[in-house]
């Protein structure tokens, strides 16, 4: 019995020892609890935040690139959105009462799933508190698409009550498509914020705004939900670039070149148009061919060629070895310069010209583009052998410098002189008809557009203003050296040689038309593993318009075309001719002006014979101050360059006096006098005969 006693006291002692830790355990644990919910919950509530929130990029909404007149839209970014559903947001009535016409719905608008497929995705979602479920895969909606989801059952009761809600994300998005595609450009493909190339790389500093920063919490599933918070940081959106491309313009050269490109299967083509006087340029297009694995060719914007694409230039290079010939010699046009025999030996090598082309003028020899008489003039005025003076003329040109165009990627010219590690005595030669260098496009045609602007160079430019909403933020002009590039007695030379190798030379095909055009063709041999190959082209043409007052000036360049006729002449100088024609047709500011006749002359040429009221009135209205007097009949007539004299026309004395009436004059005055009027015509009584006793026939014209 005491045995029992014994084990019994054990049992209660170490169930009161048990009890008593159990109780200083719980009593610690409401004590922490207590502290936690204290002094420590700030901090707590800080790391769960941090665990289940992160900090987002809140992206900037980028800039908009405009046309040159402030309006029509280039590249701009747009919204698309993408369904999502939080199906366990909604209470059960609701999501019982919509589920049925939310499955309906989202099948014929998406067509992915049937009806009983969505029905039990969305039901699955549900039960098992999967959230952010999202329709249509990865097809992102538009503006107007987001509307009409917005109004299906649970989208319509808003995210926090239906659990609909649409994630945003800004694509950038071209009005006109690929229409001056290189020159605008496009973002980055895998970030899909910054510029690749084109504007949208050189001004990317203006168009990328300023990202702001915010907070999203992490949900079941791995979806995110963005979380807004008073500690988020609001984006500043991009500043809007107004460039100076006409799409008129781009339109008209785009088509241009992309007929000839095709036409001569060309490998690529380039054109730019510029506006002389301020630099812009308007148009620019670049083409490339390519071919598909089923052979299919195509021309599509890939590079541009205006902007990085060096090469010989060719024979447009003359232009600047002539300005230098007649700044150095002063020659005269109708001088003789050569008696080309078509090849000469220059160090043993061949000097060609694409014929014979006997005795020829200095002008004749820029019109019909004679290598060997460029060579000739050469050799008399600066000779071969170091020729100084002839560099310093091509760098008072400022062929050695880059055109400072504002797009990224323009190379430096590769222009040599006497002090270049491949200097030799072939150089100059060569060299002085556009040969052992390498420019741009760009460059040529600035050189040529400070030509047409009187010998003022200026920079070329394709922004002209940075803007933030409707306020100008900046306004970009292009540079200018004050100093004139050659003389006004050079400058005069050249410009009428350049009109003639358009009316007598080598471009005397594209002569005509309204608008007429100066320029130089430019056909050069391209090189294939170090060598010049002959039959494989690089062609090109360039000059201004119109001729006499020029406004725009512009390049096109066609590289190995191929056909029958491959050069310059026949291949770039009728895109030239065709931009010219078309821009001329369009922009109404260069047409020749009418003289027009005072208003006195206006009175006599447009109003013929009629009733003195009504000359009375017209006069009046003209600001005539003798004005006819008294009733009945007129004919105005001309005595000075300034003043007229009323003839008053007797009908009852002369049947003669209805000529240059109308019919409605005319008609009442013969029958009132008795006669009897048969007519023909349309106009005024240009002459009458009597066919009858009192029948008077008229002739109206």
């Amino acid at each position: 019995m005491s045995g029992k006693s014994s084990i019994k006291e054990q049992i209660k002692g170490r169930s009161r020892w048990t009890i008593l830790a159990l109780s200083i355990v719980g009593a610690a644990i409401f004590f922490k609890i207590i502290y936690l919910q204290t002094s420590q919950k700030a901090e707590l509530l800080s790391k769960v935040i941090d665990f289940q929130m992160k900090e987002r990029i809140i992206d900037a909404t980028r800039g908009n690139i405009y046309a040159s007149d402030g309006h029509s839209l280039l590249a701009t970014s747009i919204p698309k959105y993408q369904v999502v559903l939080d199906p366990y947001q909604s209470k059960k009535e609701l999501f019982d009462n919509s589920l049925d016409s939310l499955s309906i719905l989202l099948s014929a608008y998406f067509q992915d799933y049937s009806y009983l497929e969505y029905k039990e995705k969305i039901s699955k979602a549900r039960k098992t508190k999967t959230r952010y479920m999202l329709f249509g895969g990865n097809r992102k909606l538009d503006h107007v698409e987001k509307e009409k989801i917005e109004k299906f059952p649970l989208f319509r009761e808003g995210p926090n009550k239906g659990g609909g809600r649409f994630e945003i994300e800004e694509f950038r998005f071209l009005p006109f498509n690929n229409l001056a595609m290189r020159t605008i450009g496009k973002l980055d493909p895998k970030t899909k914020k910054i510029g690749d190339f084109g504007v949208e790389a050189s001004f990317e500093n203006y168009l990328k705004g300023k990202d702001g920063k915010g907070f999203y919490e992490r949900l079941a599933g791995g979806y995110q939900k963005p979380v807004n918070l008073e500690s988020d940081i609001n984006s500043e959106p991009g500043w809007d670039v107004v460039t100076t491309l006409d799409v008129n313009f781009q339109d008209i050269v785009e088509s241009a070149l992309r007929n000839q490109v095709f036409q001569t299967q060309a490998k690529y083509g380039t054109a730019v148009v510029m506006e002389i006087a301020t630099g812009e340029v308007k148009a620019i297009a670049n083409l490339t061919r390519i071919t598909d694995a089923d052979g299919v060719v195509s021309f599509i914007e890939d590079q541009n060629y205006a902007v990085k694409e060096g090469t010989d230039p060719g024979s447009t290079f003359k232009l600047a070895t002539m300005v230098a010939l007649l700044e150095k010699a002063n020659l005269q046009l109708t001088e003789i310069g050569v008696n080309c025999p078509g090849e000469i030996r220059h160090n043993g090598l061949s000097f060609t010209c694409s014929h014979k082309h006997g005795e020829l003028t200095v002008q004749e020899i820029f019109e019909q583009s004679c290598n060997i008489g460029i060579y000739s003039l050469m050799k008399k005025h600066f000779g071969f052998a170091t020729a100084e003076d002839y560099f310093a003329y091509l760098r008072q040109f400022r062929l050695d410098k880059p055109s400072g165009f504002q797009l990224k990627g323009e190379p430096y010219p590769i222009l040599k002189n006497s002090r270049s590690s491949t200097f030799s005595g072939t150089t100059v030669p060569w060299m002085s008809i556009g040969y052992e260098s390498r420019i741009t496009p760009i460059q040529m045609l600035t050189f040529y557009n400070a030509i047409a602007n009187d010998a003022q160079w200026i920079q070329p430019i394709i922004v002209k203003e940075i803007r933030r909403g409707t306020k100008v933020e900046e306004v970009i002009t292009a540079n200018r050296i004050s100093e004139p590039l050659c003389s006004a007695n050079t400058l005069r030379k050249i410009k009428q040689m350049m009109e003639g190798v358009v009316l007598n030379g080598t471009a005397k095909n594209v002569n005509g038309g309204t608008c007429q055009i100066a320029g130089k063709t430019g056909t050069s041999q391209k090189r294939v593993g170090g060598n010049y190959k002959k039959g494989l082209y690089h062609t090109s043409f360039i000059g201004y318009f119109p001729a006499k007052k020029p406004k725009y000036s512009c390049v096109v360049v066609i590289d190995e075309p191929v056909g029958t006729n491959i050069y310059a002449a026949d291949v770039c100088a009728p895109v030239f001719k065709t931009i010219a024609d078309k821009i001329f047709a369009y922009d109404i500011s260069i047409h020749p002006r009418l003289v027009l006749k005072s208003d006195v002359q206006k009175l006599v040429t447009k109003h013929n014979p009629g009733k003195i009221a009504d000359h009375r009135y017209i006069g009046q209205k003209l600001g005539i101050n003798n004005q006819p007097e008294g009733e009945g009949f007129t004919n105005p007539r001309i005595v000075r360059q300034d003043s007229v004299v009323w003839e008053t026309k007797n009908i009852d004395k002369n049947i003669e006096a209805v000529k240059g009436l109308s019919l409605k004059d005319a008609l009442p005055l013969l029958e009132n006098k008795g006669f009897k009027v048969k007519y023909s015509g349309i106009g005024r009584v240009k002459a009458y005969s009597m066919v009858g006793k009192n029948i008077v026939a008229l002739v109206l014209q």
